[in-house]
């Protein structure tokens, strides 16, 4: 049974409610509100957890001389995505010191392939800006790629006049596409090049963003599309739904306790 007190001023408490209520429920709609904004960052990050591939070189350092030509095999490792989902497509970008290192040439292998479907690659080799980039999709993307394999092999030519020293190939810049909604996490390994016996560190080359880079010629071989299973989505609306009704509640409740003070 409803008790109501006399309050200074008029205020009556209402089923125990004490003024102090108003700053309860502006509380608790500041709390559903942070929640609503923080529940798809947070279902994103543990999403991705399952979601890491991995990029590293089948010989992590390697001796040359100035002017000689090396082969790097470039392995990658994925088991795909959550809800069985695979790769469809990779863009491998290699980067090194164009003052001391070249990529001439580069070359996919055969870990997309399986099924029947066809890899569209493309490449681009920006020799200023040290960068090499290959670009592979499997056409149609047919549940995509899992599994270890090597993914291309670089073939690198040291600088006549390079200097004695060590000097990195990275590929952390590389990016691993799945089946579904969210992309995969890159882990990479460079190479290290020791050249001419040397064992200190090459001074480092500021990179350019690869997506500054003019690459036109790739254009052609990017769709923008991704298959979705749509769990995911689904499983969003749901709940923002059931933030929007604890939102009504409370503000339903807010308004029928003003009702009763008046």
């Amino acid at each position: 049974m409803s008790r109501t007190d006399d309050l200074p001023d008029g205020d009556h408490r209402v089923d125990g409610l004490g003024p102090d209520s108003d700053r309860v429920v502006a509380c608790l709609l500041a709390v559903v509100l942070a929640l609503s904004l923080a529940i798809p960052v947070v279902a994103g990050t543990a999403a991705a957890i399952d979601q890491v591939a991995i990029l590293s070189p089948e010989q992590t350092q390697v001796e040359a001389a100035p002017g000689e030509t090396l082969e790097i095999d470039v392995a990658l490792r994925s088991q795909g995505g959550h809800g069985g989902e695979g790769v469809p497509a990779v863009e491998l970008v290699a980067q090194y010191h164009p003052d001391h290192l070249a990529v001439t040439d580069i070359e996919r292998g055969p870990w997309l392939e399986g099924g029947e479907t066809e890899i569209n690659t493309t490449e681009m080799v920006a020799r200023e800006q040290g960068t090499t980039i290959l670009e592979q999709r499997r056409e149609p993307a047919a549940g995509g790629t899992t599994g270890r394999g090597t993914i291309a092999t670089l073939t690198v030519s040291v600088a006549e006049d390079a200097e004695a020293g060590t000097t990195p190939i990275s590929f952390g810049e590389s990016t691993v596409e799945l089946t579904g909604d969210y992309p995969s996490a890159v882990m990479d390994e460079p190479v290290t090049v020791a050249i001419d016996g040397g064992n200190e560190s090459l001074e480092a080359f500021d990179h350019p963003d690869p997506d500054e880079i003019d690459r036109e010629a790739a254009a052609s071989s990017e769709d923008g599309t991704a298959d979705t299973d749509g769990d995911e989505p689904v499983s969003g609306f749901t709940l923002e739904i059931a933030l929007l009704a604890v939102v009504l509640a409370v503000a339903r409740f807010a308004a029928g306790r003003d009702g009763r003070r008046s």
